[in-house]
């Protein structure tokens, strides 16, 4: 005999898993502070290769300028505001990046709670069914 609703609630898991739950249960693996420190880490490795990117297309693309000006040019100077605007970019993506991922995390949770709630609901299905054949073989 089927369950209604034990086949209600395996169709709410089963959708959920397909829609937002891949991506919730992912971060679910992780406490907050991880899934926030190991994406903040992700954001600074991006950030950092996009500026030195970034820092090569400008000097190939003033490459006659800067090598007409090299004599004249403050190299220890120029390192300085370099870094200085690397730190700058840096801080603002990592700010930015925790927010974000705190946010999403703490989006994320309820639905993980709620999916968790479902699964221990359906195990205990399970569990009744598994029981209530034993009496039978038994009999």
């Amino acid at each position: 005999m089927v369950n209604e609703e034990k086949v209600r609630l395996m169709t709410r898991l089963a959708m959920y898993e397909q829609s937002t739950g891949k991506e919730d249960l992912e971060k679910g693996r992780y406490f907050k502070s991880d899934y926030v420190k190991y994406n903040c880490l992700k954001t600074l490795v991006s950030t950092t290769i996009l500026f030195v990117i970034v820092v090569a297309a400008y000097i190939y693309y003033n490459m006659g300028k800067l090598i007409t000006e090299l004599v004249d040019i403050d190299l220890f100077g120029l390192a300085y505001k370099l870094l200085i605007v690397y730190a700058v970019v840096c801080v603002v993506f990592m700010v930015l990046a925790w927010f974000l991922y705190s946010y999403r995390y703490t989006k994320a949770k309820p639905h993980i709670i709620k999916y968790n709630q479902d699964l221990k609901k359906l195990i205990a299905f399970y569990e009744k069914e598994d029981k209530t054949k034993g009496k039978k073989r038994r009999k």
